[in-house]
């Protein structure tokens, strides 16, 4: 389903007889960014997360599963985690269709005089935005995924008055977890030594300041004082002498 709103969509967009030239050949922007069809399936609308629950909920008006808790269809809570579902779909779809064209027709200048902003008319500006993409892709992947799936919640785009923000919902992930292997796997694994490390080592850390502390204020301190002290002894010592010595040179002789 998600599939065939994607497909719409880019035909929608673009037109369904929509060309373009490039190399002297005349191609057709909905034929070629439908051939990615699997890909874009692969890599982001399969990921597109609680479709279903958004689907029934707006269909069949089924109840909301928020924080472990079920919510009617009309109470406030159903209806919020439900408008940011369909931002984070509508953003998801949007992606797959601008995805391929970035692939393969981002540099076009009929594409960029008719889709792109002011900032990415030029190719060494194209070229960083999308080198920013794939870096952005490849974090998400392995990173980002990974911590999302160990920590059982979903990340979601959503409208903000500012453009488009990040927000997460709780869900159960564990058939995911178990399913994690090599970069995504080692992730988790960091994750979880660093849960059981760090109170542990913040601990340490903390007896070992009090420590340093103690040793600062009590020993070094004290030391400090003594000798300053001393010093203090054996200047009025110096001052004794020398008035006793100027006495001694002011007597008659």
């Amino acid at each position: 389903l998600i599939r065939d709103l994607w497909q719409v969509a880019i035909i929608e967009f673009f037109g369904k007889f929509s060309r373009i030239k490039v190399a002297n050949q005349n191609i057709e922007i909905v034929k070629l960014l439908l051939g990615n069809t699997e890909v874009v399936q692969r890599e982001i609308l399969q990921k597109i997360p609680l479709f279903c629950e958004l689907y029934s909920y707006l269909l069949f008006q089924t109840e909301l599963n928020i924080d472990n808790s079920s919510y009617p269809v009309v109470s406030p809570e159903a209806k919020s985690q439900a408008l940011m579902l369909l931002e984070n779909l509508l953003i998801q779809v949007a992606n797959g269709v601008v995805q391929p064209l970035l692939n393969y027709l981002a540099d076009v200048e009929e594409i960029k005089q008719n889709f792109y902003g002011r900032q990415l008319i030029s190719t060494r500006e194209i070229e960083r935005f999308r080198n920013d993409l794939s870096w952005k892709y490849r974090l998400k992947n392995y990173i980002n995924e990974p911590k999302a799936v160990f920590e059982s919640r979903y990340e979601l785009f959503v409208i903000a008055p500012r453009g488009i923000a990040n927000t997460s919902v709780y869900a159960p992930r564990n058939q995911e977890l178990v399913k994690l292997s090599n970069i995504p796997l080692i992730v988790t694994l960091l994750l979880e030594f660093s849960d059981a490390i760090a109170p542990r080592l913040k601990s340490l850390l903390a007896v070992f300041g009090s420590g340093i502390v103690f040793i600062l204020t009590q020993i070094v301190g004290r030391g400090l004082g003594l000798i300053g002290r001393g010093i203090l002894q054996g200047i009025g010592s110096v001052s004794s002498v020398e008035k006793n010595f100027r006495r001694n040179s002011d007597r008659p002789k």
